[in-house]
Formats: structure tokens, C-alpha cells, sequence
């Protein structure tokens, strides 16, 4: 079995930049003595979750019944009013947002004043939420949210349109539901796409097709809450290759090591350290 390696795979820069706001939120709550916090998942890979747990962060969803120090949140960003609630509740808040939806937050603020807000994206994914609980002047903006083709429907009569998407949404189904949009702009309606998926997420899944072309089979790395990682598994079936999606070498199957040529690829969560471990054990002699 000859083992092959993505060129493009694991963290991307928002990950990494997330990791590192953490780790110094941890130091900095211990000399300060006080408890640190994550809002959710810090990203969703169970084994650097369970690290951080170990050094002493706390998953939270809310504010309310633990006290008062520093919150974490994720890369995927927060939506306003829950952020407004650890503030007001006296938490300091370390801000390890991922620039870009970052940018996708504060560009939706604006939009909003003259737009209706379409979010592509997933339902209950953390950032597609935070993309729908964006506030304008302290109140909710009209936003619709759109997980598949059928939930695009039809424009209304005067209604000026804003899209935006998942950073980390399956790129071919974007491609589809933009077309879709697109057309609207031949009845008339004014509808304008504001972002696009992260640049991050198509090179890793443009290396993607180029391994898989290549392979019998393609190893997929990642948390199985990772919309990510769940794209870049279904893109390797979709191709009519074989695929596994795994966690840890735990999960390592013989079918894989009766492949000629296996692939390797990791989601945008999976450290270099996790690949290395299911390379290594993919190797060992059975």
C-alpha cells in the first residue's frame, strides 16, 4: 500500500489563530485566577477539545450560573445578542472570531439597513447562526436561511436581496443555489452575493479531487461534526471513490490498507499530530 498525502489538509489560519487566543486565554486566566470558558465547541475536534478541558476550559452555551471570567469565542463567531449577554454579565470576552467571518458579520450589519439577509449555510452550524442572529440597532434584522435547493423558493415583489455564505459550505452546492439566485436578477430583483466560500476550504477540497484521482481510496480526518470535513468526505464518494471518515486510529478498518494507492486528507480542525498517528498506524503490520 503506497500512502499519499494532500498537499492541502488540516488547520486553516482562522483554526490556528483561534488555538493560539485560547492557549493565552488559559495562562492568562490562571495568573489572574480566574475561571476561562469556551462558548460551544472551541472547534470541533474532539481530541483538542478534551486537551483544553484538561488545561481547565469549560464548555459553556450561556452565561448564566458560573462565574465570572473569561470566555473564548470560537472562530465560527457569536451572535450579537449573546454576546451583549456575557458582557453585560461581566465576562471578558476574548474575541478569537475568524477575521473573515468576522467581516461576513459586520458586512450583514450593513447590508441590513436596505436588505433582506439570505444566509447559505447549514441549519444550527454555529456560524450560519451567528450569521442569522446579527442585530441592527439592537434589533433583529430580516434574514432567511437557506440549507438546500428547495429552501431557495421565490423573491418578493420589491424586496432587495443580500447573500451570504457558509465559509466552510459544500462549494458545489453553493454553486447550485447561486445559480439559482442568479436568476432572479432576470425578473428584476436586485440580489447581491457578498461573499463566497473561504478560499481556505476550496484549496483544500481543489487538492482534494487532484489526491483522489490519483487513489483507490481516501482516509478523511476530522470530527464528525465537521460540516468541513463532512464535505470533503462526501466530494471523494461523489467522485466514485472509497472514502472513510474517521476520527482516530481506532477506526482504522483492513479495507483500507487493501488499497494500491490510499489518500490522506484532514478538515480544517484536525492537528498535524492526529494525521501523523493514523498515518503511522495505517503502516504498522498487521
Amino acid at each position: 500500500m503506497k500512502i499519499v498525502m494532500s498537499h492541502t489538509m488540516g488547520y486553516c489560519k482562522g483554526v490556528s489563530r483561534a488555538l493560539d487566543m485560547a492557549q493565552n486565554a488559559i495562562e492568562d486566566a490562571r495568573r489572574a485566577g480566574l475561571p476561562v470558558y469556551s462558548l460551544g465547541k472551541l472547534i470541533h475536534n474532539k481530541q483538542v477539545c478534551n486537551r483544553f478541558a484538561q488545561e481547565g476550559m469549560t464548555e459553556i452555551s450561556g452565561p448564566e450560573g458560573h462565574v465570572k471570567g473569561l470566555v473564548v469565542i470560537r472562530a465560527h463567531g457569536v451572535g450579537d445578542a449573546l454576546r451583549s449577554d456575557f458582557l453585560d454579565a461581566g465576562y471578558h470576552i476574548v474575541d478569537a472570531t475568524c477575521p473573515v467571518v468576522k467581516r461576513n458579520l459586520l458586512h450583514i450589519g450593513r447590508y441590513a439597513c436596505t436588505h433582506t439577509i439570505l444566509v447559505v449555510g447549514h441549519n444550527k452550524h454555529p456560524e450560519s447562526t451567528a450569521m442569522l442572529e446579527v442585530l441592527l440597532d439592537g434589533k433583529p434584522i430580516t434574514t432567511k436561511l437557506i440549507t438546500t435547493l428547495d429552501d431557495v423558493g421565490e423573491p418578493e415583489d420589491g424586496v432587495a436581496y443580500a447573500v451570504f455564505v457558509q465559509t466552510t459550505f459544500d462549494q458545489s452546492l453553493w454553486a447550485q443555489i447561486k445559480d439559482v439566485l442568479i436568476s432572479w436578477r432576470r425578473k428584476g430583483v436586485e440580489v447581491v452575493f457578498a461573499n463566497e466560500v473561504c478560499p481556505s476550504s476550496v484549496n483544500r477540497r481543489t487538492a482534494l479531487i487532484e489526491l483522489a484521482r490519483q487513489c483507490d481510496g481516501v482516509v478523511v480526518i476530522g470530527g464528525k461534526d465537521s460540516a468541513n470535513t463532512r464535505a470533503l468526505y462526501s466530494m471523494v464518494i461523489e467522485m466514485g471513490r472509497k472514502a472513510w471518515h474517521i476520527e482516530d486510529e481506532s477506526e482504522i478498518v483492513d479495507e483500507m490498507r487493501q488499497c494500491a494507492i490510499l489518500g490522506i486528507t484532514a478538515g480544517a480542525s484536525t492537528p498535524h499530530s492526529l494525521v501523523e498517528n493514523i498515518v503511522a498506524a495505517l503502516q504498522q503490520e498487521k
